[in-house]
């Protein structure tokens, strides 16, 4: 992948570590640093056609459990995804969104008998196959067993929602904010974003009747897991009553790390802790080809390589 690029982030990144009196450590609260090099990533972003990626993700759900898995993922712009469980709950499992060219939905089939898919779909096995179904993208058998949506898996969305973050604090004068180059003992270096924003900084949320943690979400711009994981004591996303006080976080979360290649400017490993410092997330990104070429065949179950 090649684009044009300032790279006005490596010159503060060079002048904040030569003024550090330990090498390779980066003065705190460089945001401008950390701001231009999130610039420099939406404008990487921007020349994506297509990707194809492996994720190995690990997520800490409401009520503590952690699930991790092992996920194939192929994208298309302006908004198409083919996923399949390599490893972990719902192995074999495939979701292919949307089902059609102006659908909302998405069509996908069980594949172990664990894992978000499974639980919402009606497990008829046919020859070692399941029936297919289409559902939304909010259905609460769904949403509730995973911290994000399929269109929020994106590069694009991650960097978006790590830009909001950062910028949110930049103008709220919250948080530390800093970048550093991680390098192992092969010179082999990333850059490393550190984020640590305040727990408490958010506001209270008066339900109304007919809302849900989605609507809410979706009124705030904030993740729907994000506002459930801080208010552990609502039983589902749908599950409200009118009058309930909810807590909004400003922020997604009470620290996070991100690492990102400086070649490709596209995140490798992410790292979130919640306010207690336990893990809540972690992915990390690998296999990752950019432009490939992705054509509809990737994205249609009628592909002989999947199991639709």
């Amino acid at each position: 992948m090649h684009f044009r690029t300032t790279y006005t982030w490596l010159a503060r990144l060079w002048l904040c570590t030569a003024a550090c009196v330990l090498p390779g450590l980066v003065c705190a609260d460089d945001a401008g640093a950390v701001l231009d090099l999130l610039a420099e990533m939406e404008q990487a972003w921007s020349t994506v056609d297509d990707y194809s990626k492996r994720v190995e993700k690990t997520e800490r759900l409401v009520d503590g459990d952690v699930t991790e898995q092992l996920i194939l993922i192929k994208y298309r712009q302006p908004g198409q995804f083919y996923m399949k469980v390599l490893q972990g709950p719902n192995k074999g499992g495939e979701l292919i969104y949307p089902a059609r060219e102006g659908s909302k939905l998405a069509v996908a089939h069980a594949g172990g008998l664990k894992g978000g898919l499974a639980r919402l779909l009606m497990k008829t096995v046919i020859l070692r196959r399941v029936v297919p179904t289409e559902f939304a993208l909010d259905d609460p058998q769904i949403g509730e067993w995973q911290h994000q949506t399929v269109p929020d898996t994106s590069f694009g969305a991650t960097i978006a929602r790590i830009a909001n973050n950062v910028r949110s604090g930049v103008e709220s004068g919250e948080g530390v904010i800093s970048l550093a180059q991680d390098c192992d003992d092969t010179d082999q270096c990333l850059l490393r974003l550190d984020f640590t924003f305040p727990p408490d900084a958010g506001q209270q949320h008066t339900v109304r009747d007919g809302e849900t943690l989605w609507t809410i979400a979706s009124s705030y711009d904030q993740s729907m897991y994000s506002i459930w994981y801080n208010n552990p004591r609502v039983s589902g996303p749908r599950q409200l009553k009118p009058g309930q006080i909810l807590f909004i976080p400003r922020y997604y979360a009470a620290s996070s790390s991100v690492w990102v290649s400086p070649r490709q400017l596209l995140p490798v490993k992410i790292e979130v802790h919640d306010a207690a410092g336990n893990l809540y997330e972690r992915y990390i990104y690998s296999d990752v080809r950019i432009n490939v070429g992705l054509t509809d065949l990737d994205f249609d179950t009628a592909n002989p390589d999947y199991r639709y």
